[in-house]
């Protein structure tokens, strides 16, 4: 019985500790929403680069726009925080931002084209000056 005992214990805290692994794998990423605001002017406007740690799909959550207006937004990879550069990484997936708390999770190749950061790109639709706000993420939590 005191052997039976001592294996259950083994495989308890060997599960413990995988799954504590597996926990802190999953949160390493850079997952932390961070605010965003365009002001649209009949063109494209970037968020902010951000360090891109992981394959997950980027965030965004549009939290304030006005009244039949939208946007469309796809992943672009850059060399660094400051760079100017922006590369589209979206390989054809744009997301349309329409409603208040309308999100997406958006597919993006920044990490397998070699980009260690990632910016999101958003063109406005129809009208063509207005302002749209809210969050995003380079990587997500849900590792999509």
């Amino acid at each position: 019985m005191v052997k039976v005992k001592k294996i259950m214990g083994s495989f308890l805290v060997a599960a413990m500790v995988v799954g504590t692994v597996g926990n802190v794998t999953a949160l390493a990423n850079n997952h932390e929403d961070k605010a965003f605001s365009f002001s649209f002017n009949n063109q494209q406007v970037y968020t902010g680069a951000r360090a891109k740690k992981d394959t997950s799909k980027l965030y965004m959550k549009c939290t304030s726009i006005g009244a039949n207006k939208s946007y469309m937004a796809h992943a672009v990879g850059c060399t660094s925080a400051s760079s100017g550069d922006s590369v589209d990484c979206s390989n054809g997936h744009c997301y349309r931002f329409s409603s208040s708390g309308e999100y997406h999770y958006m597919t993006s190749w920044v990490k397998e084209y070699g980009y260690g950061y990632a910016r999101i790109a958003a063109s406005p639709n129809y009208a063509y000056s207005f302002s749209a706000s809210g969050v995003w993420s380079p990587d997500n939590v849900n590792q999509y």
